[in-house]
């Protein structure tokens, strides 16, 4: 009988499969990353998406609906107390001449330097209605539900005769559900309270407001470019007056506002001017804004973004911006026409 030694493997047949199990190793990891890299780019389109969308449809319908202060915008009567101490022109005056401005006095203090904002003025639906006509002389008004009203809210009645805007001294519950509002002029106890002696009475609106008379509520809010207290990056924010800031909108790194004027009644927009003076709002047929967003990690790409922004500059030499970063930047821009502009 023959007998054969095992032989082990050679050296050079070790390099070869240490060699092949590396270019597979190697070939694992590039399939690994490009995979990861693709899902984080896809990850941070549809949020740089989401952020678009939802910033452009809550500035279009801020724009859509300012301006409207009932349908006899021609007669509107605030009748707060403007001589009481806690009145403030922020929050207890509307802007009927321009609703929608932004004009640099009225910038708010977070807002991020170089960005634009938007201020808003005017009157939201409350779902109330007069449901019995008050005497001529009386500011009380009875509607078929509360529908939320408390005493010291600033509302407005308004029907197609005019618009009184007022603060609510005092509810007093009627038979049957309903809710008899009484105010009160110069009570003392209001802040600001109410002041109706320009209406020619000690305590009577400006108009007799009849059956079916809508109380609104009016506003003043404005939009900018924040810095959010949650996340410690820019975002969109709200401002009311007299409350906290409210961020409604992450990853909004910039926004860019500029107004479409026309100085001839019923005729298209003939001017584009991104002012932050003063605007006829006579002139004013749209707003054009543009949105910048961001999202993913800072390191999602080997070097920053170059982008045309806002999308209406003039990029021809090439784009104008920069990314501080390398995270994903997409430039969002719409236009909206003015629905309650004077034609």
């Amino acid at each position: 009988m023959t007998f054969q030694r095992q032989a082990g493997l050679s050296i050079v047949e070790l390099m070869v499969a240490l060699v092949l199990a590396t270019l597979l190793t190697v070939g694992l990891f590039q399939i690994f990353n490009s995979n990861n890299l693709s899902f984080r780019i896809t990850e941070a389109t549809a949020r740089t998406q989401e952020y678009g969308r939802i910033a452009s449809e809550i500035l279009g319908r801020e724009i859509r609906g300012a301006g409207y202060f009932g349908c006899n915008i021609e007669n509107v009567v605030n009748n707060l107390d403007d001589t009481d101490e806690a009145f403030d022109a922020d929050a207890h005056e509307f802007d009927i001449d321009a609703p929608i401005s932004s004009r640099n006095a009225d910038r708010p203090a977070g807002a991020v330097a170089g960005t634009h904002f938007i201020r808003f003025s005017g009157m939201e639906n409350n779902g109330n209605e007069i449901s019995t006509v008050g005497p001529e002389t009386s500011a009380s008004i009875e509607v078929d539900e509360r529908g939320g009203l408390q005493v010291d809210d600033i509302i407005a009645i308004s029907d197609c005769t005019g618009t009184d805007i007022f603060q609510i001294s005092n509810i007093q519950q009627g038979g049957g559900g309903g809710a008899e509002i009484t105010l009160v002029a110069n009570s003392g106890e209001d802040d600001p309270g109410n002041d109706f002696t320009d209406n020619g009475c000690t305590n009577c609106f400006s108009n007799n407001y009849g059956t079916g008379a809508q109380i609104l509520r009016p506003y003043n809010r404005t939009l900018y470019i924040g810095t959010s207290n949650v996340t410690g990056e820019r975002a969109l924010m709200r401002l009311v007056p007299n409350q906290a800031p409210v961020e409604l909108v992450e990853g909004v790194f910039d926004m860019r506002v500029r107004m479409g004027t026309s100085n001839t009644a019923n005729n298209p927009v003939n001017n584009w001017t991104e002012s932050t003076g003063a605007v006829n709002w006579n002139n004013v047929r749209a707003v054009e804004v543009s949105l910048l967003v961001r999202g993913g990690d800072n390191n999602l790409f080997d070097g920053a973004q170059s982008l045309c922004f806002p999308r209406w500059a003039d990029c021809d030499g090439g784009p104008n911006f920069e990314a501080p970063d390398n995270r994903l930047y997409r430039v969002y821009n719409f236009t909206m026409n003015v629905r309650n502009a004077s034609r």
